[in-house]
């Protein structure tokens, strides 16, 4: 038997040994997709703060906002997406440290609550970057939270495309 190897053979071991000794950490699995760790952090206690966990249902952070707005971001073709939420997340952080000498994540939540109530002073007409980013954040939230099944199952009761038996009607003004 000839034991001389072949150009094949001295290939196939060196890939061999490539893919074995030369392999990439793994990543994270729970690692944001578009944003800093800190800035999903944000992200996450804000969301937390629209729709908040009560005694009726769970809230933004259970049904995974946060998450899901990360990887809609990532996703996004256009730069003024990635640019509209990172700027937005920066506008929450300087309004924190103006009214409270601290970001966002060190403030009491207290103070987390008034800094969110003066960017939604103008909700409707909103008038400063921070207002308008309040908007973004809000209009997001409300529509990622009621599009998982803990939003519209849990939190509306949404019964799905079934045949009611009897119209249940409504109450006027209640």
């Amino acid at each position: 038997m000839d034991s001389s190897l072949t150009r094949r053979d001295l290939l196939r071991g060196a890939t061999v040994l490539a893919f074995t000794t030369l392999q990439l950490p793994a990543a994270d699995p729970g690692a944001p997709l578009f944003f800093t760790r800190e800035e999903f952090q944000l992200l996450d206690a804000l969301t937390d703060l629209i729709i908040p966990t009560d005694e009726h249902s769970p809230g933004a952070r259970e049904a995974a906002v946060a998450r899901y707005i990360d990887k809609t971001v990532a996703e996004a073709f256009d730069a003024e997406t990635k640019t509209s939420w990172r700027k937005g997340l920066a506008l929450v952080n300087d309004l924190s440290r103006e009214k409270n000498r601290a970001p966002f994540l060190k403030a009491s939540k207290r103070q987390q609550v008034e800094v969110l109530t003066e960017m939604a002073k103008n909700e409707f007409t909103p008038k400063t970057d921070a207002e308008k980013f309040f908007g973004q954040l809000k209009q997001t939230t409300a529509a990622t939270y009621y599009s998982t099944s803990l939003g519209i199952h849990e939190e509306m009761n949404y019964k799905g495309n079934v045949m009611l038996q009897q119209f249940v009607g409504y109450s006027v003004g209640t």
